[in-house]
């Protein structure tokens, strides 16, 4: 079922796919941020942190995956083309967070695996609580480009 508003199509599906994964996104965001504030040694017991980065990577993947194929940003930038700058700036950023999860695995891999050059728990929560806080902001830039795309659409006249 599509609800037309104006010239902007909302795809009823796409809008609930879309919202079960952000829910699942923020979940294991937080699972994340929460196995980071449990210390954990080189070895086994990091098992649980890397299962949990290999879930929030493929998570990522799916999320950039949807908004590029239901034209998320497209969309925004054909309404609004005043916008485009900010959607191709958020866009290229997809890509920036999908390596630095990527990068976070693989340390975490190494801290499993015990190999010589293996960073600390530490260094790995340090990091992964950065890239957090990043990919919030990057959500919430998002959410405000799709309103601010909506609201010229739609028009928000006193």
């Amino acid at each position: 079922m599509a609800v037309l508003t104006g010239t902007l199509t909302v795809n009823a599906a796409f809008l609930q796919e879309i919202k079960e994964d952000d829910r699942d996104l923020r979940q294991l965001l937080s699972s994340v941020a929460d196995r980071c504030c449990r210390p954990t040694g080189p070895g086994p017991t990091a098992r649980p942190l890397v299962e949990q980065l290999w879930k929030l990577r493929d998570q990522l993947a799916l999320h950039f995956a949807l908004e590029d194929a239901y034209g998320y940003f497209e969309d925004a930038i054909l309404e609004s083309p005043r916008l485009n700058g900010k959607a191709e700036k958020l866009h290229a950023e997809h890509d920036v967070f999908f390596l630095e999860i990527c990068e976070l695995v693989e340390a975490a891999e190494e801290l499993l695996y015990c190999e010589r050059r293996a960073p600390s728990h530490g260094s790995i929560s340090v990091r992964f609580l950065e890239f957090h806080t990043r990919f919030e902001r990057h959500q919430r830039e998002e959410n405000q480009l799709i309103l601010s795309a909506f609201n010229d659409d739609i028009g928000v006249g006193d």
